[in-house]
């Protein structure tokens, strides 16, 4: 595998898009083994907005023409623009035989998502899907000791992602809080990690009972007082084929001490895996004689060190790209990463929970 430079487009400067770039200066100056992305070309919406000033203060190209990347040595995109705008950039680096990195959901509406992992499937281009939570410590443990076997049957869980971003009613209107450019709210939003995390420990979902709310339900808008029309916080029962049963809760009003994790109880067992937290998995058994997995993984999967680890969402992002970046450049990674494929079954699952609470807590089959 070649380490040498991978040529960059990031469609969309806004949070994500510089988070995703601060993570990548992280692997460089942290030294981890993966091909450095070097970030060439910029597409804004508005070559007068604040994305395209702060942009290029770091892009050799910033544009508003989409179509300008086609004249760019690009290697791979990065599609970090709100989730409605998704297709265009995807569709180029189907035509342009690039690499692509994707932001979740990988599209607003689960149809399209369905098109688009069947066009990559087909077209065979690298792909990956900002799941980044299956890069956490915790999760790769996790997954080692249910694989391993020695806990025994997954029984229940339970997965929690609280987040206190819009608790404030006096914050403005956003597209996240929009159905039309988001797709769905905190489910959509957050629900989609935990439901991916719990697809790549548990298995598929085979049906979903839910409750969803909007609790500030307008806020001010570009065209004065606007309509929220998405969930702010959300409850959802999950039953896996496998017979495990448990609960997901979401929320994107909650204020303080957030609060991320998964609890998985097994026959033997439980995994405490604290997801807000950069460290390994807890293991709580009655018995004596289990051994902790010994399941190699490669110098990409481990843990940046302390010296250089950030936040655990940095940290993260700064995994799941070094991951990609190795990939593109035709290495592997010893875990299985989020495709298009895993991204529209996690969506499929958000899909049912906000259908079910769209009925009042219907059960709705997955798929």
């Amino acid at each position: 595998m070649s380490n040498e430079s991978i040529h960059m487009a990031l469609h969309g400067y806004g949070y994500i898009g510089r988070l995703h770039v601060l993570a990548s200066q992280l692997n460089a100056a942290a030294a981890v083994a993966a091909p450095r992305l070097v970030w060439d070309a910029a597409v804004v919406r508005s070559l007068d907005s604040e994305a395209a000033a702060r942009a290029a203060d770091h892009f050799s190209l910033v544009t508003d023409d989409l179509q300008a990347l086609r004249h760019q040595p690009i290697d791979a995109i990065d599609i970090a623009s709100p989730n409605a705008f998704h297709h265009a950039p995807f569709q180029l680096a189907l035509d342009m035989g690039w690499g692509i990195y994707c932001e979740k959901p990988i599209s607003h509406q689960l149809d399209e998502a369905q098109q688009m992992a069947q066009k990559v499937k087909e077209a065979g281009n690298v792909h990956q899907v900002a799941l980044m939570y299956r890069f956490h410590p915790a999760v790769i443990e996790a997954r080692d000791w249910l694989l391993s076997g020695q806990l025994g049957r997954a029984l229940t869980f339970r997965a929690e992602l609280l987040h206190g971003g819009y608790l404030n009613p006096s914050r403005t209107m956003s597209w996240r809080l929009q159905s039309g450019p988001s797709g769905g709210g905190a489910m959509m939003d957050l629900g989609i990690h935990l439901i991916d995390t719990l697809h790549t420990l548990l298995g598929r979902v085979e049906s979903v009972t839910a409750t969803t709310k909007t609790f500030v339900t307008r806020r001010s808008g570009q065209s004065g007082d606007e309509a929220v029309d998405v969930d702010d916080w959300a409850s959802a029962t999950l039953q896996m084929a496998s017979g495990a049963v448990g609960t997901v809760e979401v929320s994107r009003v909650h204020y303080g001490r957030e609060r991320d994790f998964i609890d998985i109880v097994c026959e033997h067992g439980v995994l405490h895996i604290p997801l807000e937290e950069y460290r390994g998995v807890e293991v709580h058994t009655y018995r004596t004689d289990l051994i902790a997995p010994e399941r190699p993984h490669g110098s990409i999967l481990q843990p940046l060190g302390a010296k250089f680890a950030q936040s655990t969402l940095l940290n993260l992002h700064a995994t799941s790209l070094a991951a990609f970046a190795r990939r593109v450049r035709g290495g592997t990674v010893g875990i299985p990463v989020p495709t298009f494929e895993d991204a529209v079954l996690a969506q499929q699952v958000v899909a049912a929970a906000m259908a079910s609470g769209d009925k009042a807590g219907v059960r709705i089959q997955v798929g």
